[in-house]
């Protein structure tokens, strides 16, 4: 049987939106990047290391400030979505003015207690972003809901071009990191007016009690879990700022935005369509345990490659596309790029248990990460600087979490040997191609030939063994699984947060994404 999405298939539908969305991460993350190197070599580590204290802040406030609402227009049934988004609306933009005003009123005492008061300034200008990013919460979940990714490609474009212009002039001028922050808050408001213009429902606010109470009880263990999530995605900010100092945590920023790199570009392209794309085919009563770990294998094969080869070539990398003052950063990135391909499975499998209704089991799979992290990071901190917060990263991700989400799917039927199967050869020679290009690239004392040749060698020792399946699974990737939704199909549809320092991650800082906690955790996500 072919769904129907709004006159066409569900197939046709996806194939669409996986061409806007395809396009909208290619140029909005070249143009992210571009934009990021530019930054860097205008603005001094201490700069990105005050601005991320301030978005420490931003990025667990923002992520609740909806309080997880919106994500149930993307899950729920039409007639749940008509009687229930006016009461989104209202959720919404309340909290997140309350929020918003909590925030900048207590700038001060939280910049304090972070160890950086020169960044109180930052905290408050961004607060403005959150009642911005309420009022558009609910036409932002419309659009996805519809896979309506050519709307959002405007958007994002727009934001990007924008924000791109002013952080640059800015910088420029000598504002440092008021510079950054000015620059999320003019993204957010450019993102908000197109998004009220392309509201694809004229969804006022209102309020029905019995819709409160039903969303909120959707809703709030996914922000609880967010605001776990975000947590532990800036405890390591935390950590490293008061321990290190600010201009240490410059460079830490640097590393854990470049460890993004993979996220930003094939996480975001797997996850933007995730919980709808699941959801429809729960709907459609397909084998859901059977679709995931076809899904998994498809995005490990391409994404764990990508991840450990980046870490591996961590010096030339950093020193050719950021400048030799950036270089210390290369300590942390071995770790933080294994964070990296962790996280992009851990989401994907989040966003499955999501779809299942598991809030509450993702929610309280954040309690350990957070513990667990928090205590890993003191200890490496303080024995090994930014590479121990690196290492711990990686530690805690695959010696903690991985287990962790491998027993919640297996509650949610996932078959454990298909879990194994679906991970272990992609991972093991990813090892090896990362190893291959660690040793090329540590003959070379050129940055540029050192990362140009590691990575050729790797990539190549890689793809030899699995150009077959690469170029059946990398079509697939892009296009959201599409031909798989289709009544010949036979292979899973899959998708699957969290943006970081503007100016130094290729994410838009107010991508329309961003405050729908069904998301992430991105960049992706520390948005």
């Amino acid at each position: 049987m072919t769904v129907e999405v709004e006159g066409r298939s569900f197939g046709s539908t996806i194939r669409r939106s996986a061409a806007w969305t395809t396009l909208d991460v290619m140029v909005g993350r070249g143009g992210q990047f571009l934009q990021g190197v530019i930054v860097a070599r205008i603005l001094a580590p201490s700069d990105f290391g005050v601005f991320a204290v301030a978005l420490v802040v931003h990025s667990i406030v923002i992520n609740i400030s909806e309080l997880g609402v919106s994500a149930a227009l993307v899950r729920d049934d039409d007639d749940k979505v008509e009687r229930g988004a006016p009461t989104v609306a209202t959720i919404a933009i309340v909290s997140s003015i309350v929020l918003g005003a909590l925030m900048a009123l207590s700038a001060a005492p939280l910049a304090s207690l972070l160890g950086s008061p020169q960044a109180s300034g930052a905290i408050a200008i961004m607060a403005l972003t959150l009642p911005l990013a309420g009022i558009s919460s609910v036409p932002s979940a419309l659009l996805r809901r519809h896979f309506r990714m050519d709307r959002i490609f405007v958007a994002n474009m727009s934001n990007m071009v924008v924000t791109g212009i002013a952080v640059v002039a800015l910088a420029v001028a000598g504002w440092g990191p008021m510079a950054l922050a000015w620059s999320w808050v003019i993204g957010q408001a450019i993102t908000t007016v197109l998004l009220l213009t392309y509201k694809p429902g004229r969804f006022w606010p209102g309020w029905n009690r019995h819709e409160a109470r039903r969303l909120i009880a959707f809703g709030l263990p996914l922000a609880g879990a967010n605001l776990l999530s975000f947590s532990v995605l800036n405890v390591d900010y935390i950590v490293v700022g008061r321990v290190l100092g600010a201009t240490v945590l410059g460079f830490y920023v640097l590393a854990f935005n470049i460890s993004g790199w993979p996220m930003n570009v094939l996480g975001n392209v797997v996850r933007s369509v995730s919980l709808p794309g699941f959801s429809h085919l729960q709907r459609d009563g397909e084998s859901m345990p059977e679709r995931f770990t076809g899904a998994l294998n498809l995005v490990a094969t391409i994404t764990l490659p990508v991840c450990l080869i980046l870490g591996a070539l961590a010096r030339p990398v950093i020193t050719t596309v950021y400048g030799q003052k950036w270089s210390l950063a290369a300590s942390a990135l071995v770790g933080l790029s294994v964070l990296g391909a962790a996280r992009i499975l851990i989401e994907l499998a989040a966003d499955f248990l999501v779809t299942l209704g598991r809030t509450r089991e993702v929610f309280l799979a954040q309690l350990p990460w957070l513990i667990g992290l928090t205590g890993a990071l003191v200890i490496g901190v303080q024995t090994h600087g930014i590479a121990g917060a690196g290492a711990a990263q990686a530690i805690v991700a695959i010696g903690l979490m991985f287990p962790i989400y491998g027993y919640m799917l297996t509650r949610a039927g996932v078959d454990p040997k298909g879990l194994v199967k679906a991970i272990t050869p992609p991972l093991l020679w990813s090892l090896v191609s990362a190893a291959v290009a660690f040793v090329v690239a540590d003959q070379l004392s050129n940055s540029l030939l050192a990362g140009l040749a590691g990575g050729a060698c790797g990539l190549i020792v890689y793809l030899v063994p699995h150009r077959t399946e690469l170029v059946e699974a990398i079509p697939v990737l892009l296009h959201r699984g599409s031909s798989e939704l289709d009544e010949e199909s036979t292979e899973p549809t899959v998708s699957g947060p969290t943006g970081t320092v503007q100016g130094l991650e290729e994410s838009t800082p107010t991508d329309v994404e961003s405050t729908d906690t069904g998301d992430r955790p991105e960049e992706e996500s520390r948005e």
